[in-house]
């Protein structure tokens, strides 16, 4: 880990300057973004407002059910703060003090951010330990990302999952190459982040298929490893119910479940959503390159996660910049961003292709665990944990999103949920990538450039327009 800025004895410019760009960019949307705004923003501030000193109910706010630790440090702030001013027995307002502690939880989430940056390029560089660029790669292809930013800048939960996710990702990366060193210890620190993961969102219970499919499929390849490995299983299984089992035996106690949400869920049958939410993909009439915005694809699932992955389809991000003019949908400035964001949708195809082509190439990486040699094992034993946790993840958010629909706008459907799990595909798409350099540095390169005129372009879909210094 501590030589990933260098090569060779010297710092790594490029990835350097890659990482650089991709948190001062999250930094800067930290300062000017306004923390009241954000999917279901107040919501959050007000469970900020509840911690220390007890855990929220229905009465306090929607957010309820959701994992305290993304709470916990903004809250001494906002208690520091209302040390100097009475405390309102009554319902939670959002003052001065909320606003306060809003701003630092922004400001926490460039660190994490600092955090995810570092593990996706080491992971990077476990898969490809003979070159430099497969973690520039992984770098360049998950700052082409605007859900990042538009994720890190917002006060609620998944900058922490997004960073102990990836750090899993990273330790599991790490038994995988070293299997011979995994011991008891190997499952202490995992154990750790694993507790992170579920204490920070409950989206964090999807690593768990994919780290019990990876485990069986160790015993199988090799008994050996395996009995090692469940041991650093056992331990890690251990020490993640001592670190978060308390909050969700709570949830059980209050609300009857360990999976409490501010809905009831109904028992899941494709029937629960109608054929538009599976089918259409919005590119009937172009309108995923002419208007993906709030409203466009009611509760369709492709076009949505799509423009939220590439834009801004729900309007917390882009599309505010003066709210003393309301203009349509309350957006002052539709008419210009609307045509844009169609811009950056489409634009957007070039480093989706790279996603998708870089599954393709995980699948062909994978056909080595049984021809390869040890390394190509090793690697293809990765390569299968990641594509097994992408696809098992996004088949969970498929059933969460039919046992709780909302069939008028789908607003469940949000790429930001599951940016957790979009972070595996820079590094799967950099494994393409590198495939392509050994064939053809000049490809190679090409295909570097062409991401950079994809950044410059969307770079203004990355910048929030809803700055806490401009806006009433």
């Amino acid at each position: 880990m501590k030589t990933i800025f260098l090569i060779k004895g010297e710092i790594d410019r490029i990835f350097l300057i890659l990482f650089l760009v991709i948190n001062l960019l999250v930094l800067v949307n930290n300062v000017l973004h306004n923390p009241v705004v954000g999917y279901d923003g107040t919501e959050h501030l007000k469970y900020i407002r509840v911690l220390p000193y007890r855990l929220p109910d229905t009465a306090d706010t929607r957010e309820f059910f959701s994992a305290p630790l993304p709470y916990v440090f903004p809250s001494l702030i906002d208690k520091a703060c209302l040390r100097s001013k009475p405390v309102n027995s009554g319902s939670i307002a959002i003052d001065n003090c909320l606003i306060f502690a809003g701003k630092f939880a922004q400001l926490i989430n460039f660190v994490l951010s600092l955090g995810v940056t570092f593990c996706v390029g080491s992971i990077a560089r476990i898969m490809q330990p003979e070159s430099r660029w497969g973690k520039i790669s992984a770098l360049a292809l998950l700052g082409v990302l605007t859900v990042y930013y538009k994720t890190f800048t917002q006060v609620r939960g998944e900058p922490y999952l997004i960073l102990f996710t990836a750090w899993t990702l990273y330790l599991v990366a790490r038994m995988i190459q070293a299997p011979e060193q995994v011991t008891w210890r190997s499952g202490l620190k995992l154990g750790v982040v694993i507790g992170l993961a579920l204490l920070s969102r409950q989206w964090g219970f999807m690593l768990l298929p994919a780290l019990i499919g990876l485990f069986a499929l160790v015993w199988l390849l090799d008994s050996h490893w395996g009995r090692e490995w469940a041991k650093a299983m056992t331990v890690a299984a251990l020490v993640a119910f001592l670190i978060c089992g308390w909050f969700y035996l709570s949830l059980y106690i209050r609300y009857g479940t360990f999976m409490a949400f501010n809905r009831t869920p109904l028992v899941f049958s494709f029937s629960n959503q109608p054929s538009t939410f599976y089918r259409n993909t919005g590119l009937k009439n172009l309108l995923l390159f002419k208007s993906p915005i709030r409203g466009t694809f009611n509760n369709q699932l492709f076009p949505i996660l799509y423009s939220d992955t590439w834009g801004d389809y729900w309007g917390h991000f882009v599309f505010i910049q003066d709210r003393s003019y309301l203009g349509e949908m309350g957006y002052g400035n539709i008419q210009q961003i609307t045509p844009y964001l169609g811009r950056v949708n489409a634009v957007s195809m070039y480093p989706s292709l790279i996603f998708l082509v870089g599954m393709l190439t995980g699948v062909f990486y994978s056909t080595k665990l049984v021809k390869g040699d040890a390394g190509e094992r090793r690697r293809a034993l990765l390569n299968i944990f990641l594509l097994f946790y992408l696809i098992v993840s996004f088949s969970l958010y498929v059933v969460f999103l039919n046992m709780y629909p909302l069939l008028d706008q789908g607003d469940t459907i949000k790429a930001t949920y599951m940016l957790h799990v979009l972070v595996v595909l820079p590094i799967l798409g950099a494994e393409f990538l590198e495939g392509l350099r050994a064939r053809s540095p000049k490809a190679y390169l090409v295909s570097l450039a062409l991401l950079g005129l994809v950044f410059a372009h969307n770079l203004p879909a990355m910048i929030t327009r809803y700055q806490i210094f401009s806006i009433p």
